[in-house]
C-alpha cells in the first residue's frame, strides 16, 4: 500500500524537477539574447565608426576645396573687373559676413566698392499692405515728389534711387548735391541708411537675407518689390547681380527674380554665396553683365550652371 509520505517526496520530486528545467531554459535563453544583443551593439559601433569617417572625409574634401579656390582666387579674378565701381545694395535682414565677403571678392577682381546701401522694409510698402503699409508708402512718395532728383522728376522712387547711385560711363561720378538730399530725406524718414555712397557706380550688387523659418506663406514686401527696384538699378547702371545665401535660394525673393519674364532675361543672379564658389560665380556673372548677358547661376536646382560660361578669347 502506497503511504501518504511516499505521495509527498513524489511530489516535492516533481516540482523540484520541473523548476530545475524552467531555470536551465531561461539560462539558455537569455545567454541567446544577450548573445544577440551584443552582436547587434557590435553592428552599430562599427556602422558608426564607418559613418564618422564618410563624414570626416567629406568635411576634409569640403575644406580642401575652399582652401583651393581661396589660393586660386588671385589667378581666376585678378583684373576681371578692373576700373569698375561697384555698389552693394543689402536688403533686409542681409548678413553683415556674407556683405563683408563680398567686398572682399569684389576688391580682389579689382573692383571699388562705392559704399552700401541697406534698403529698409518700409522701402517696399505699398497702399495696398496691411498695418502700417499705407502710411509708410505715402511718406515715401512725398519725399520723392519733394525731394525729386530734378532730371528724374515724375518717375518711379525705384528709378530716381538708381539714378541717384549707378552710371553708364561718363568722367562724373561724384553724387549730385540734389541725389544727396534726395537720399538724406530717405534716410531720416527710415527707408534706407548708407555707409560712403560718394560716387557713382557702374554696377550693382543685391544681397538677398535668408529667409524666416518657416517661410511666409505669402510673398513679402521685399519679394513683390525687389524685382522692380533690380531692374531701375539695371536701367541706371551697368549690369545687376542677385546674390543669395544658399537657404534664400529657394526663397520667395529669388524665386520672383528668377521666374520673372523680365528680370530672368536681364537680371543675373546667383546663390550659395556665403561659400567661395558662389562668390567667384558673383565676379563671373558681374562681367557677364558688362558684356550683355544675364543668367542664374549656383546650387539651386533653379539655377542655370555654376557657373557663367568663360568668354571667347579677346571678349573678356
Amino acid at each position: 500500500m502506497v503511504s501518504f509520505r511516499y505521495h509527498l517526496v513524489s511530489l516535492i520530486a516533481v516540482f523540484m524537477a520541473l523548476a530545475t528545467g524552467i531555470l536551465v531554459g531561461s539560462s539558455l535563453l537569455n545567454q541567446s539574447l544577450i548573445d544577440s544583443q551584443r552582436s547587434t551593439i557590435s553592428q552599430q559601433q562599427t556602422e558608426k565608426d564607418n559613418l564618422r569617417r564618410d563624414l570626416d572625409s567629406a568635411r576634409n574634401e569640403v575644406a580642401y576645396r575652399n582652401s583651393y579656390l581661396d589660393a586660386l582666387d588671385d589667378r581666376l579674378l585678378t583684373g576681371r573687373l578692373a576700373g569698375q565701381r561697384v555698389l552693394l545694395v543689402t536688403m533686409p535682414g542681409a548678413a553683415g559676413g556674407d556683405a563683408d565677403g563680398l567686398t572682399e571678392i569684389l576688391g580682389k577682381a579689382g573692383a571699388r566698392v562705392t559704399g552700401r546701401l541697406s534698403v529698409s522694409e518700409n522701402w517696399f510698402a505699398t497702399a495696398d499692405d496691411e498695418g502700417d503699409g499705407p502710411a509708410k508708402a505715402q511718406t515715401r512718395e512725398e519725399i520723392v515728389r519733394k525731394h525729386a532728383i530734378p532730371e528724374l522728376r515724375g518717375q518711379p522712387a525705384a528709378v530716381q534711387l538708381a539714378g541717384a547711385l549707378l552710371t553708364k560711363g561718363g568722367t562724373d561720378r561724384a553724387v549730385a548735391p540734389t541725389a544727396k538730399t534726395f537720399l538724406e530725406q530717405l534716410d531720416r524718414g527710415g527707408f534706407l541708411s548708407r555707409n560712403n555712397l560718394a560716387d557713382r557706380a557702374d554696377l550693382a550688387v543685391i544681397l538677398l537675407a535668408t529667409p524666416t523659418d518657416p517661410a511666409p506663406t505669402t510673398p513679402d514686401r521685399v519679394a513683390r518689390g525687389l524685382p522692380a527696384l533690380a531692374a531701375a538699378l539695371d536701367a541706371a547702371g551697368n549690369g545687376v547681380v542677385v546674390a543669395a545665401p544658399t537657404k534664400a535660394a529657394t526663397g520667395a525673393a529669388m524665386e520672383a527674380l528668377r521666374k520673372d519674364n523680365a528680370t530672368r532675361r536681364t537680371i543675373s543672379t546667383v546663390d550659395t554665396v556665403e561659400a567661395v564658389f558662389g562668390r567667384v560665380a558673383l565676379v563671373f556673372a558681374l562681367v557677364e553683365q558688362m558684356r550683355g548677358g544675364a543668367g542664374h547661376y549656383g546650387a539651386a536646382t533653379s539655377s542655370d550652371a555654376p557657373l557663367p560660361p568663360e568668354p571667347a578669347p579677346g571678349k573678356r
